[in-house]
């Protein structure tokens, strides 16, 4: 059975989010450890969390629309933004340790707090290895996405080589990527992995292994701007989000102009939607900024 740390600061109302969020991990077959941490000082808390991780194999973070109580300690530093710090600590000297956040929006509730607002940014510019993001309406739905990250799956080892350009399009766009790839052949070594719907690769994966085996990774799009997006923001989670080694460039044809606001900023990723002929340039530019380690 696996089993979870859930990190919050207290449980006041049966009915609030975190307790709707520990009934549906436990619900979902997941041990969990739920120690409460107001009145507590910064070395009570970190010494209790790390005990506590220790038996775990992954912290659950809530945040809200407010930033929390605040340290006996530190006034300007609330319990929850503390308690996701020590998580992190903690997983850099254990990279198997899983980090889980829901953002809970409370739509019932007009408050705009600027100290949240600037934390929750921060937590979202920085995904790491092992860091999961999820604002989903539904607990159920976030509760499932922990349990099947948690599953123990062997994942196939790729035989790949090393590539300058790892160039990844859709069946959609078959034709006009084989000219992108005519093009760059000339001036830069790059390799195609065309994605075919029901196929019985784990393209995830795959993408997974051969993007670290690359200077530069490239989702492209024309018609098939509807899968490129999610695509590409989950093949970043999947690299260790802003700590990936390789970038991302996500490029798209102006034609169809529906395309035109299909775009995904995040660091280590750079997102263009620009006319067809332009993007062989672009990139060979972006790749040329990858090599030389000027990007972004």
């Amino acid at each position: 059975m696996n089993t979870v740390f859930l990190a919050a600061a207290k449980f006041a109302d049966i009915n609030t989010p975190d307790n709707d969020l520990c009934r549906s991990l436990q619900s979902a077959g997941l041990t969990t450890f739920l120690p409460t941490f107001l009145n507590k000082t910064e070395a009570e808390i970190k010494t209790k969390m790390n005990s506590m991780f220790q038996k775990s194999e992954a912290s659950v973070h809530l945040f809200g629309n407010e930033y929390g109580e605040k340290l006996l300690s530190n006034s300007n530093f609330s319990i929850n933004h503390f308690m996701f710090d020590c998580a992190k600590e903690y997983q850099q000297n254990n990279p198997n340790f899983k980090i889980f956040i829901w953002h809970y929006a409370d739509k019932n509730s007009e408050s705009n707090n600027p100290e949240q607002a600037d934390f929750v940014a921060s937590v979202r510019n920085n995904i790491t290895a092992n860091m999961s993001f999820s604002n989903v309406v539904s607990v159920i739905q976030f509760v499932d996405d922990i349990r099947n990250s948690l599953e123990v799956k062997e994942a196939k080892v790729y035989d790949l080589k090393d590539l300058e350009v790892f160039f990844i399009s859709n069946e959609l766009d078959e034709i006009e990527s084989v000219e992108i790839l005519d093009m760059l052949s000339d001036v830069v070594s790059a390799e195609q992995l065309q994605i075919v719907q029901d196929s019985d690769i784990d393209y995830s994966e795959y993408c997974h292994q051969q993007i670290g085996k690359s200077k530069l990774a490239v989702v492209y799009f024309k018609e098939s701007a509807d899968w490129a997006l999610p695509f590409a923001q989950q093949i970043w989670k999947k690299m260790g989000g802003a700590a990936a080694k390789t970038p991302i460039l996500l490029i798209g044809d102006e034609d169809p102009d529906t395309n035109l606001n299909k775009k995904f900023k995040a660091p280590k990723v750079i997102s263009l939607v620009m006319a067809g002929i332009l993007i062989p340039l672009e990139i060979k530019v972006t790749y040329d900024k990858a090599k030389d380690g000027v990007l972004i």
